[in-house]
């Protein structure tokens, strides 16, 4: 039976297409339409599609930027809260002597349960310690002195300014995956109306019309090999991130993990070849996703990576899948 969904419907439509495969689909779809635009047969399609598709690779980084923030945010906590146990090891002995010894009361203030509630506290429990200690060096402060108080009395504040930070970029990450759900759908229509306008202008030319979309690409491929590099590049540096074959059945993540460097992406046919028109520049806290033609020629085995910035340096992760 002819399904009139599958024909008429958005072909798009699966739980099963992710927003950065369906991007990775259109950037070929678009690149493809380019390549056989002969007398200007697609230049309306072209027109609509290449804004929609800036829309939603900005949707696409958006979420991975407060991911890396979020995650930058989420180590800054965890390095706090070691620093914070840190330092309550390093002054249980001067605390001790400065109120007279473990046996005195003030001393229990700090240290109720010794050092077991600064061995590894839980994000619930951090609001309280950090309080009952900011309580107890203000109460003491003029045992403790300056430099003691000062340190102990700080805690409280630091990760409580640092849990907030952290709360809006859950917020903001929640609300950049509500809100790019307009761009995908923007992007399957303008896709679903380029397979009927290719099916009309060839019909039943199952050949010629599949040249223009690859389908492949809209879906992860079982048991397909992950492999991450990631490094520092210091100013103006170029490296060679891997040297085998790259053909369009590999997909190349870039993200760039740095807050002040551009990161520029190419492939060449030797370790020291130049980039081309068409390598791939990434901002500061950006990620795009490629296939290797759109990096440079296909034949070429060199993936190649440099930190743009005359003044930073630039961290960079780069997966390849395939």
């Amino acid at each position: 039976m002819i399904n009139v969904t599958k024909i008429f419907g958005n072909f798009y439509d699966s739980a099963l297409i992710t927003p950065d495969r369906l991007l990775l689909h259109a950037k070929d779809h678009l690149k493809r339409l380019i390549k056989g635009n002969i007398a200007n047969i697609f230049d309306a399609e072209i027109a609509i599609l290449t804004p929609l598709i800036a829309v939603l690779e900005d949707s696409v980084s958006g979420i991975d930027t407060t991911q890396n923030l979020q995650t930058a945010q989420t180590d800054d906590v965890d390095v706090m809260v070691y620093k914070f146990c840190k330092s309550m090891s390093r002054l249980k002995g001067v605390i001790a002597e400065k109120v007279g010894g473990k046996d005195k009361l003030a001393f229990k203030e700090f240290y109720p349960h010794e050092l077991y509630d600064y061995t590894n506290p839980s994000r619930t429990e951090m609001p309280i310690i950090t309080k009952r200690v900011n309580k107890a060096a203000t109460k003491y402060a003029a045992i403790l002195g300056v430099e003691v108080t000062t340190e102990l009395q700080g805690f409280q504040a630091e990760y409580e300014t640092l849990r907030s930070d952290q709360g809006v970029s859950i917020v903001d990450l929640s609300t950049d995956r509500t809100g790019k759900h307009k761009g995908v759908l923007d992007v399957e229509r303008a896709l679903s109306i380029d397979i009927h306008k290719i099916a009309i202008l060839f019909p039943m030319d199952v050949v010629k019309c599949s040249g223009f979309l690859n389908f492949n690409l809209l879906y992860t491929t079982g048991h397909r090999k992950h492999v991450f590099y990631n490094n520092t590049l210091i100013i103006d540096e170029t490296a060679v991130v891997a040297n085998r074959s790259l053909t369009d059945s590999v997909t190349i993540a870039i993200r760039n993990k740095c807050i002040n460097a551009n990161i520029e992406v190419w492939t060449a046919a030797t370790a020291d070849g130049l980039p081309t028109l068409l390598m791939c520049t990434v901002a500061p806290g950006k990620a795009s996703i490629v296939v290797p033609s759109s990096l440079g020629d296909i034949d070429n085995t060199f993936l190649l990576v440099k930190n743009a910035s005359a003044v930073n340096p630039a961290t960079y992760e780069i997966e390849t899948i395939g």
